[in-house]
């Protein structure tokens, strides 16, 4: 199973616990500018640093130039987010050797400044294949239905991307829905909670962010 972490240049208050539990042998680690010297904070060594290197520390760039570490440098002056340029070599990586990730995993996406905090959420539409993480959330996009195993007691929101929700139906939740359209500016898919094992999502079109909260209740 082949996973890629990221680390962004975001906030960051994971436990080293809960980074170590990302990796394992088959993981890829990538880094956007100033996430570097997040994943030096947490010993983890990135393939790639990418990004007009602005935000980055100059001893922690020394340190990993000298570890082999591949470093592309943008000019500052550019038309990509260092996320996006991430993303963009997260595929090249995927089309040269011929597989694609099972999990790419986005650390330090949120916080610090609000533009690219939605930006970053946005591109999830684009590059589908990712999940945004902080130590007790995990955020992620979709335009099909799914279910969820295992997360009895999380706290879940939709957040539509498009005016309706169609035909949307809820089970395995305290607030359920059968077949409801559901507009983008209304709040009634907020603050929801799993209360079975085993949940579904089942709706007929649209886009939506989904957002997964542990430890809303306990058993």
């Amino acid at each position: 199973m082949k996973k890629c972490v990221i680390f962004l240049n975001g906030e960051y208050t994971y436990s080293q616990q809960f980074i170590d539990d990302l990796f394992d042998e088959n993981t890829i680690c990538l880094c956007a500018d100033g996430g570097v010297n997040s994943a030096h904070k947490y010993n983890k060594k990135p393939l790639y640093i990418i990004g007009d290197l602005d935000s980055v520390n100059a001893e922690i760039l020394e340190d990993y130039k000298k570890q082999g570490v591949n470093i592309v440098k943008y000019n500052p002056e550019k038309d990509y987010t260092d996320f996006e340029l991430i993303l963009q070599k997260v595929e090249e990586l995927e089309k040269d050797g011929d597989f694609k990730f099972d999990s790419m995993s986005i650390l330090g996406a949120l916080g610090k400044r609000i533009d690219l905090t939605l930006n970053n959420i946005f591109l999830m539409e684009k590059y589908k294949n990712i999940k945004i993480l902080t130590e007790n959330e995990e955020i992620f996009y979709t335009e099909s239905s799914f279910s969820l195993n295992n997360k009895k007691g999380y706290g879940f929101s939709i957040i539509p991307l498009d005016n309706i929700i169609g035909n949307l139906t809820l089970k395995g939740f305290k607030y359920e829905l059968d077949s409801v359209n559901v507009e983008r500016k209304s709040s009634r898919l907020v603050s929801n909670i799993i209360e079975k094992e085993v949940c579904s999502v089942s709706f007929t079109r649209g886009k939506m962010i989904v957002i997964l909260r542990k430890n809303v209740t306990e058993d």
